[in-house]
């Protein structure tokens, strides 16, 4: 009984990820990934393109291959890895892809991926999803600062970047530098209290939140501003 519980809530965290349903917001997550990020840039110093690989958490990944193996042969075959792809990028376009790009105190907006690449690697029983995101209109890399992060509004999908290398730069201007910022849960948790406590008397708290997933979640900069 306990184990058709687990296949069935696996299926429905599944579901979500998939279709974007509108569920609530958790207190924790249920999906992990496990992230890499490249980003490079045009021989003029423009932002190119954004890189990311995600491997998903084997749960996850369990429940997928259930959900959309067709012939039933306990894996996932070329036809239905790119079902998954499909399926997958038209639920997370309603989330930009899980994937932000900042100037300042802007959002820069980024053209949809042309596809989501999938694979499934059966030793370690993971999806990997992949693919490219391109700003869509000329990004100034040079002379700006420029945060790249990927997370969840909703924070059901939690972006781990543990991994040695997890970020990569690729044909940047010179003199550019890279840093990499990731709270404790403690530390964003104080952050997301003082931006509460920021608000004044006759601020609201914004219409989407102040996202705690957002606070918490690995940003990466690229400080170009100095030749």
């Amino acid at each position: 009984m306990r184990s058709h519980q687990r296949q069935i809530a696996a299926c429905l965290m599944a579901a979500s990820f998939f279709l974007g349903s509108p569920l609530p917001a958790h207190a924790h997550p249920h999906v992990f990934v496990s992230a890499t990020m490249t980003v490079s840039a045009t021989p003029e110093g423009d932002l190119l393109a954004v890189h990311n690989s995600w491997w998903m958490d084997e749960l996850f990944s369990s429940s997928v291959v259930v959900d959309f193996d067709e012939n039933a042969n306990g894996r996932l075959d070329p036809e239905e890895l790119s079902a998954v792809g499909k399926q997958v990028g038209t639920s997370i376009k309603e989330w930009s892809y899980y994937t932000f790009v900042r100037q300042g105190a802007g959002d820069v907006a980024l053209a949809a991926p042309a596809a989501l690449d999938v694979v499934f690697d059966a030793k370690r029983g993971q999806l990997q999803f992949s693919f490219q995101m391109k700003p869509e209109k000329p990004l100034r890399l040079k002379g700006q600062t420029t945060t790249f992060s990927n997370f969840d509004d909703t924070y059901f999908v939690a972006f781990d970047f543990a991994e040695t290398g997890a970020f990569v730069t690729k044909d940047l201007p010179s003199g550019c530098k890279s840093g990499e910022s990731a709270p404790s849960p403690d530390e964003a948790a104080k952050s997301w209290m003082a931006t509460i406590a920021g608000l004044g008397p006759g601020d609201t708290v914004p219409e989407d939140g102040i996202k705690f997933s957002e606070v918490l979640s690995t940003k990466f900069t690229l400080d170009c501003s100095k030749d």
